[in-house]
């Protein structure tokens, strides 16, 4: 559920998703991350910069991951990391915020499986 569709984000979890384990978020932007410096096809413009500076992720509202992200940072840009999954499951949320103010935000459920 982007609010931004000009921009999708993916979510995705790799493992298996029992209380304690842990499970990697894999988190996909649609993003062109233009640092400023490329030309366009006429050889004369630039095109103009336009990069995501901060990437935030919540569980269960809480601030799990954070990242200031720069011109450094390929487009679509794939980030990654590990959790430890919660008994009772929760929400992952994903926020950003680039240096026009475009913004995009997701939600997705992460559900615990006991066995």
């Amino acid at each position: 559920m982007a609010t931004n569709n000009k921009f999708p984000i993916r979510v995705s979890f790799i493992g298996n998703p029992k209380p304690g384990a842990s499970v990697e978020v894999r988190i996909l932007i649609g993003h062109p991350m233009e640092t400023g410096f490329r030309m366009a096809d006429n050889g004369i413009d630039q095109i103009p910069k336009n990069i995501i500076e901060k990437v935030f992720v919540k569980l269960n509202q809480e601030v799990i991951f954070e990242a200031d992200v720069g011109t450094g940072i390929a487009a679509n840009p794939l980030i990654s990391f590990l959790i430890e999954v919660p008994e009772k499951g929760g929400v992952i949320s994903v926020n950003w915020v680039d240096d026009l103010g475009n913004t995009g935000q997701t939600e997705k459920e992460l559900i615990s499986f006991k066995s």
